[in-house]
């Protein structure tokens, strides 16, 4: 897709030397291959070409761009104006990038999705709302809610299906395996042939896990928010298969 960005960029009919022919140089450039803030447009447009762009008419050159699906702009909640990036990069990859940028820029409601916040509220109201004022803030505490969330959302899927005792571990009454036991549990356990679990995504998942072990049971630990982000992709996808389940 990012090649077909190019060809529309390099097809279309602009004034040479105007703000709109900046922009496309800046795409073709690869400027906007990572989220790009307006300033950082104004700024480097007056870098590049010597030329002053206000802030307020990013969003008006950048119309064109949109309609032509070569740019996306992408809200940060907290964050006045647009980050902007090409449109082969999907808002959730862009959320990410950002975070990974901007340490505890990113509010936790904009990483999951509003169908999963909205399918997981009724059973995960807490934990949303601890996470709400932990996420980019406490990198411990993040890492143990996230493993928290995976843990519960794996017994609730069970249960809805009736095989929860699955999850029971036979040497402590009352007591249930450990998480990573679940996972592997999971990704073997099947409903009409899908299992709640990928393999794959079983597999990824360890990381989450390792990091909410260590921010719940190392004391001399404590987690930091940089080696979160590389695992968001795969804890989500963990919890919008999970969902599927409910």
């Amino acid at each position: 897709m990012r090649k077909k960005i190019n060809e529309r960029a390099t097809a279309m009919e602009l004034r040479k030397g105007g703000k709109h022919d900046f922009i496309r140089k800046l795409i073709l450039e690869g400027f906007f291959d990572s989220p790009v803030t307006t300033a950082a447009v104004v700024t480097r447009i007056r870098e590049r070409f010597g030329k002053r762009l206000k802030p307020n008419h990013v969003q008006t050159y950048m119309q064109k761009f949109m309609a032509g699906d070569m740019i996306h702009g992408v809200k940060v909640t907290g964050v006045q104006g647009n980050y902007w990036v090409v449109a082969s990069v999907p808002k959730k990859k862009a959320l990410l990038l950002i975070n990974k940028a901007n340490h505890g820029l990113i509010d936790e409601n904009d990483i999951f999705s509003d169908k999963l916040v909205k399918k997981l509220s009724k059973n995960f109201a807490t934990e949303f709302d601890d996470l709400k004022h932990n996420f980019g803030r406490s990198g411990t505490c993040t890492a143990f809610l996230l493993r928290k969330i995976l843990e519960k959302l794996i017994y609730i899927s069970f249960a809805k299906h009736r095989v929860e005792t699955k999850l029971e571990d036979r040497s402590k009454a009352g007591g249930l395996v450990g998480l990573e036991t679940m996972i592997n549990i999971a990704s073997s356990e099947k409903v009409r042939g899908i299992p709640f679990l990928t393999p794959k995504t079983a597999k990824e998942i360890k990381g989450v896990k390792f990091l909410g072990d260590s921010a719940a049971h190392n004391p001399l630990i404590n987690v930091d928010m940089k080696t979160i982000t590389p695992q968001l992709p795969f804890i989500i996808t963990a919890y919008e298969e999970l969902a599927k389940k409910l």
